[in-house]
Parts: structure tokens; C-alpha cells; sequence
């Protein structure tokens, strides 16, 4: 049986965990906290459930961090929150009904899509199919945008060439590039976060390999140049890195062995029907150990066996003549290579923080004590990597649930006290939600 709890009250300043910490009060030590803003993603944004909603914004890890800040001298932090008539934002999903997880096909009827926020006028977007998203203007020091990869930071442009209404919302011109919009929200800022990098091997990752992970020299040129105008002045701040993305439900939860179990639980054949057939940058081959199936594709995988789907002769993904495409599979290979890009973009960021004296977090400490057999537990609640009842991923499989974001907050707060000396409190997890169900 699974444990679903259902939303709780989102992040307010009363939330705050004053305690001690090491036996000490709250001190700031050698930063300043006065005044923070934060650089990132879709996970600084607080994107949740397959989208840019209210709650999520108000639980968003710089959210959470700026009311701890609060304890040690820190002021207001202004998001761009979604009005509280909008607060569906770009609309989101919520759980209808648990699934069984042993069954796919029940994941197919478990959710629903709650509807983008009313009165959303006030913005066009240069990509017909994009949503629209009323204007946020004025001051802002959650500059979080979902979907922007260090590769763009330094693109004129970008909001209108990518089409991303998260960008667009935010800015009065879609041509100023990333960096400059995040130099003009800088005044007067005394201390940072930054938490980019993930799109940049993501993208690799949900394509099954075919959209190429950003260049090196790309990423070292646009990095380099972010940190140099959020250190200017000696200014302090955190550098978050890249985690493990396929210990994330959406490329742990449907697996090959589930599919084929399924396959066979429903067919029955003569003989079982022991592997899957793929097409890899290099053949075609039987699925192998270390292939990973994504979540995002099971209505594909719902077809798996049926002769009417692909190009060739033979019951789909089951026969050589008849592959499942690269796009829907990532494969052994493109796993390690993944893998390589992520420490390489690790090293890098690392490197910059190091040289810039900014703290750095590395995610996988506390996301790959979730991912582990015997999970987190933390205020006397077990977090796992499991989709929906493991608390810690939203419905999306890949971002954070409000409880998510507070454990990534925590051990944000212990990088930052271990750098600079300060003891700030960290929050207690219990306090935060995991799952949406509907009501």
C-alpha cells in the first residue's frame, strides 16, 4: 500500500526553525545576507509537477533559504510569484489515483492536468504553441528560469528564439541575453546562489541521446563569465552542481524487466519473451544491462508489441526488424556518457567556486542518500527515490516536491555554514508536503 499525503500549506516565514545550531545561535559569519538573489532553472524557479505554479514558487529551495537567512540578518526576498487569481500558473499535474507501480498501464489514467492560471493575458510569445504568461515586472531576485541551459546565458535573443514564456514573462525585451538580465537584478546584492547546468546534460538524457549535451568550451566560456559578474565586488554566495539525473523516477521507474513482465503477463507467449530490440547509435541491438526506459515515454511503450507501429515489418520493439527508436531509450552508452558530461560540468563549476572563494554543494550528497536502498531519513521521515511515494520528486519524475526542496535547502545551509562560518538553522522537512493528490 502506498502512503500519498496530500498537500499541506505552502512555505511562510513562520516556518523558520530558530534552534540552535552546534549549540549555537544563528550567526552569518563571514557573508552577508542583507540582500540574496538567486540564479538558476526550472529548480530555483521551484518548477513542480510538470509545471510553474504558486505553491511551487513559494516552496522553492531560494524561497525556503531566504526565510532561514531571515535568522542571520537577512531581508525580504521578492519571487515572481504567480497572483493568487493565477496561481494554477502554467498549469501542473495532481495524482487522481495511486497506480500500482508494478503496472504501467496504470500510470496512464493516474493523473490529471490542472488547467494554466485564468486571465493570462498581457504577454504574446514569439512561439505560437508556447503558453502565455502575464507580464511579472519590477523588482525581482528569483531569477530562476525553467528550461535555460548554461548554454544560453550569453545568447541575444534567447527568449525569443527558444520561445520560452518562462524567459519572456520576466524580461521587457526577449533579446537581452540571460546574463544581462541577471546583472541588472543585481543591485545591491550581497550574497548569491547559483544552480545551473542541469538542462545541459538533461536535454541529452530525455532525447534518448539525440540532442547533443552543450560543448565543453561552451560551457566553461558561459559559466566562467556568470561567475565573474556574481563575484564581483567579493561578493559571497553558493554554487550548486549537477546531480544524478537517471536515479530520478523518470528513469528509474519504467524499466526493461517491468515491460517485459508486463509483456508477458498479458500475452502469454510460448516462450517468454526475454529482452526488447533498439536501435543505438551503433545498431541495433537487444536491450542489455545499464538501458534505461524514461517515464516521459510510456505511451510509447504502451505500444510495444502491436505490428502498426514503426517503419518496419515485425511486432514493434520486440522484433530487430522493428526497433524501438534511439529517442525512446537511453541506452548503455549514452548512460556513461552522460555520466562523463556531468562530472566534467561538475568539475568546472566546482573549479569556479573554488576560485571565486563561493561555497559548492554537491546534490548527489543528499540526493544519492535518497537514491540508496535504505533512503533519507530526516525528522523522523524516510525519503526515497521511488516515484510518488518516495516524497521527494514531484509528479514530473525529475524535479522536486516541496519536502524535495526543503532536504536540498538543508544541505544548501550546511555547505553555506561549513564555507562561511555562519550557523544558520536548517528547516524541518516534515513541515513540507510531498505529493499532490486531487480532491
Amino acid at each position: 500500500m502506498l502512503t500519498v499525503l496530500v498537500s499541506l500549506s505552502a512555505c511562510k516565514d513562520n516556518d523558520i526553525d530558530p534552534g540552535l545550531v552546534n549549540g549555537e545561535t544563528p550567526n552569518k559569519g563571514s557573508a552577508d545576507f542583507t540582500k540574496y538573489v538567486a540564479v538558476g532553472n526550472s529548480l530555483t524557479a521551484g518548477f513542480a509537477d510538470g509545471g510553474l505554479y504558486r505553491e511551487g514558487q513559494l516552496n522553492s529551495y531560494p524561497n525556503i533559504l531566504a526565510g532561514q537567512f531571515k535568522t542571520v540578518g537577512g531581508g525580504d526576498f521578492i519571487q515572481p510569484l504567480f497572483l493568487d487569481t493565477q496561481a494554477n500558473g502554467s498549469g501542473y499535474r495532481k495524482l487522481v489515483k495511486v497506480p500500482s507501480l508494478t503496472n504501467p498501464a496504470t500510470l496512464l489514467t493516474s493523473f490529471v492536468t490542472v488547467a494554466p492560471g485564468a486571465a493570462r493575458g498581457g504577454m504574446t510569445t514569439s512561439t505560437p504553441s508556447a503558453p502565455l504568461l502575464t507580464k511579472f515586472t519590477g523588482v525581482n531576485q528569483n531569477l530562476g528560469v525553467p528550461g535555460i541551459q548554461v548554454a544560453n546565458v550569453l545568447s541575444p535573443g534567447y527568449g525569443s528564439t527558444a520561445g520560452n514564456a518562462y524567459y519572456e514573462r520576466l524580461v521587457a525585451d526577449p533579446v537581452i541575453t540571460y546574463f544581462q538580465y541577471v546583472s541588472n537584478n543585481l543591485n545591491g546584492a550581497t550574497f548569491f546562489s547559483c544552480w545551473l547546468g542541469n538542462n545541459d546534460v538533461l536535454a541529452y538524457a530525455l532525447s534518448g541521446g539525440a540532442v547533443a549535451p552543450t560543448s565543453t568550451d561552451l560551457f566553461t566560456t558561459n559559466f566562467t563569465a556568470m561567475m565573474n559578474k556574481l563575484t564581483e565586488g567579493n561578493r559571497k554566495g553558493v554554487v550548486i552542481g549537477i546531480p544524478n539525473i537517471t536515479t530520478a523516477p523518470l528513469f528509474s521507474t519504467i524499466t526493461v524487466a517491468l515491460v517485459l513482465a508486463q509483456i508477458n503477463a498479458t500475452v502469454n507467449p510460448p516462450t517468454p519473451i526475454t529482452a526488447l530490440f533498439i536501435q543505438t547509435p551503433n545498431g541495433v541491438r537487444a536491450t542489455q544491462s545499464g538501458d534505461l526506459l524514461l517515464l516521459s515515454n510510456l505511451t510509447d511503450y504502451a505500444t510495444i508489441g502491436s505490428t502498426t507501429i514503426g517503419t518496419k515489418q515485425g511486432p514493434y520493439g520486440l522484433s530487430p526488424t522493428n526497433p524501438l527508436p534511439t529517442q525512446l531509450v537511453l541506452d548503455a552508452g549514452e548512460v556513461a556518457t552522460l555520466t562523463a558530461k556531468t562530472k566534467e560540468f561538475n568539475d568546472i563549476m566546482k573549479a569556479q567556486a573554488d576560485a571565486k572563494g563561493a561555497a559548492y554543494v554537491d546534490p548527489n550528497s543528499v540526493l544519492g542518500q535518497v537514491a540508496s536502498p535504505d533512503g533519507l531519513t530526516q525528522n523522523g521521515i524516510k525519503y526515497t527515490a521511488s516515484f510518488i511515494q518516495g516524497g521527494v520528486f514531484s509528479l514530473d519524475g525529475i524535479h522536486l516536491t516541496p519536502a524535495g526542496y526543503a532536504l536540498m535547502a538543508n544541505e544548501i545551509i550546511k555547505g553555506i555554514n561549513a564555507k562561511y562560518g555562519s550557523t544558520i538553522p536548517q528547516v524541518n522537512s516534515a513541515n513540507y508536503r510531498r505529493v499532490l493528490l486531487q480532491q
